[in-house]
């Protein structure tokens, strides 16, 4: 059974805006030897899962850095500080595509990797979203909401098309919410 580390010292690495880098010299409950660790420190997130009332899903499509793509998401973002994570999904949501929702529900929430992030995902679903307005976009997003019909959503996750681990998991939550409500 896995057993906690002692955390000898902690030291800042970096301030880089989305978030920060620690390193923490813990001691192996196990060996006794003491190994440096580097620990993303992170606002939490949100994702949103909006269905219209019609009942698709408002999909949006930006670029990411990450993977130099533009990639197929749910709308979502970092819960400001003093902001409730549904607060943060309404304006998210609003921001990112222009779209309000009627109610939103609380889905659960994961740590998105915590071998190397502090912080959570709270996924929310947002029901009879209809569009409320403009968007309200960054000087560094560039966003196109798209509607997604329910029933693509396995093709899209099996030829790649959506393949953000977080969004995929917001629709599992989602799913798992929609046999609760069925059972």
């Amino acid at each position: 059974m896995g057993q906690s580390w002692k955390c000898k010292q902690r030291q800042d690495r970096g301030d880089f805006k989305v978030f920060t880098v620690r390193q923490d010299d813990c001691e192996s409950p196990r060996t006794g030897q003491v190994h440096s660790f580097y620990v993303l420190e992170a606002s939490d997130w949100v994702t949103i899962v909006p269905v219209t009332p019609e009942g698709k899903f408002v999909c949006i499509r930006q670029w990411r850095p990450g993977t130099s793509a533009v990639e197929l998401e749910l709308p979502g973002g970092i819960v400001d500080q003093g902001e409730l994570p549904e607060e943060a999904a309404a304006r998210e949501l609003r921001e990112e595509t222009g779209y309000a929702a009627k109610t939103l529900i609380r889905l659960g929430s994961m740590s998105p990797n915590p071998a190397i992030l502090t912080n959570r995902c709270h996924f929310f679903l947002a029901s009879d979203a209809v569009p409320q307005g403009q968007q309200e976009l960054d000087s560094a997003e560039e966003i196109d909401p798209v509607l997604i019909d329910q029933s693509m959503i396995p093709k899209l996750i099996a030829d790649e098309t959506l393949r953000h681990g977080i969004i995929i998991a917001a629709l599992h939550y989602y799913d798992l919410y929609l046999r609760s409500e069925r059972a």
